[in-house]
């Protein structure tokens, strides 16, 4: 992952790394005077405070420091790769569509990654002290960078890079990574400024949620990007002005704030929609079931299951959220089958639990004939199902009219696991 991040209130932080090149002696890293002749191999680029020559321009990053690639054989890290490209995983797309890039990638974050983050932990006393001095990312072919890297970013470097290019240009040699992987630049801040910038961001946008009409659907994501620098704000509340406010009040980085569907109903604006025709003689699985309803929370059921056998899970999975949704008593009723837009996260529970932001409701099934509604039906099913001590989530599998019989019959599945069959009369 390429930033840190912030839901809501809540803190989180991210590191991603990345291969990088270092080099390959010691005499080719050490600072340079701006006198010295052979400063000029420095390429015109971004700004190099570092004090150290820049050596090239690679991904608009100024170089500082380059590994040689003196082994010309590299015989455990060959028996890596293989032992990638004939997993299972691998083969079955567990790290996504395989192709030689997918195992480039993979083999730098196993290889080069895991030999060069524990150096670094080394020689910089841990990750903690080394994220005061810089930030380490992965790049990945298969996200459309050029080439597969570990990256090394230093603001202020020492002593300490030069012992890190020696360890690291010694795996080199022994034949345990490629130089070609491995990337250390000049980064004009850490990872520790980043963090510290993102908690301050964080708390002005945070005045923008709590002066907001309706705080408890506000969704918004702060990220500082490890790679860039730049601010990155999701929302899905924040106006034009408020935007420009908190671009003034950071203008050291660039901010780009992203709206996340649409934004949260103003005062007095609906968030429940109603078809114009309430019925339809057409069955259809589309949506989900409301099958519980509070008064300002509602329980939904996916009208079609899952299906994960193929992954050895079960064979038929109904998808359950209780959302948090304002006044749904009011709005909605059991057994309507409903389309929900959702504010923020979906925490990962059985039932998922998550806040609606909109809700519209579909039309409603009747065959020509029928006395009851489809909503009906479910009601009377669920009525049925509790009197039969059948309990927890329930899923409507199978709902249709036999006109013959003048009756309903509803097949349901109780917490993913059982199968009922009810038959309504349709009175």
């Amino acid at each position: 992952m390429k930033t840190c991040k912030i839901l809501t209130v809540t803190l989180g932080i991210g590191l991603v790394l990345s291969a990088c090149g270092t080099s390959d002696q010691t005499k080719d890293v050490a600072p340079k005077s701006e006198d010295d002749p052979t400063n000029k191999k420095v390429q015109a680029g971004p700004p190099n405070d570092s004090g150290w020559e820049t050596i090239e321009i690679v991904s608009n990053r100024p170089i500082i420091a380059k590994l040689e690639q003196t082994a010309t054989e590299t015989p455990e890290r060959d028996q890596v790769m293989n032992e990638l490209k004939e997993s299972k995983e691998f083969k079955e797309g567990l790290y996504g569509e395989p192709s030689d890039e997918l195992l480039e990638d993979l083999s730098v974050q196993w290889v080069e990654g895991n030999i060069a983050t524990s150096v670094i932990e080394e020689i910089y006393g841990g990750h903690d002290v080394f994220s005061k001095e810089g930030v380490i990312f992965y790049e990945n072919q298969t996200s459309n960078t050029e080439q597969a890297g570990f990256w090394i970013g230093i603001k202020k470097p020492d002593d300490r890079l030069k012992e890190l290019v020696d360890r690291l240009q010694a795996e080199v040699d022994a034949g345990r990574i490629k130089a070609e992987y491995i990337f250390i630049y000049y980064s004009p801040f850490t990872e520790a400024e980043n963090q510290q910038l993102m908690n301050e961001v964080n708390q002005a946008v945070r005045t923008f949620v709590d002066q907001h009409h309706a705080p408890n659907l506000v969704s918004v994501g702060v990220s500082v990007n490890t790679i860039t620098g730049d601010i990155e704000i999701s929302h899905n509340f924040l106006t034009e002005e408020q935007i420009e406010s908190l671009r003034q009040q950071f203008p050291e980085r660039r901010l780009v704030a992203e709206q996340e569907g649409r934004m949260v109903p103003k005062e007095g604006e609906p968030d429940t929609f109603y078809p114009e025709e309430p019925y339809t003689n057409q069955l259809t699985k589309e949506g989900s079931y409301v099958m519980e309803i509070g008064t300002d929370s509602m329980l939904v059921v996916d009208a079609v299951p899952q299906e994960f056998s193929s992954t050895e899970g079960v064979d038929e999975f109904y998808s359950a959220i209780v959302f948090n949704f304002p006044n749904a008593s009011e709005k909605l009723k059991v057994g309507q089958r409903v389309m929900v837009e959702v504010s923020g996260p979906i925490l990962e529970s059985y039932p998922g639990q998550g806040t609606a932001l909109y809700v519209e409701v579909l039309p409603e099934y009747k065959p020509d004939g029928a006395a009851l509604s489809e909503s009906e039906v479910v009601q009377v099913v669920i009525q049925k199902a509790k009197e039969n001590g059948i309990e927890g989530t329930i899923a409507i599998r199978e709902l249709t009219y036999d006109s013959k019989t003048d009756a309903w019959k509803v097949s349901i599945k109780q917490n993913d696991e059982e199968n009922y069959d009810f038959e309504i009369d349709d009175k």
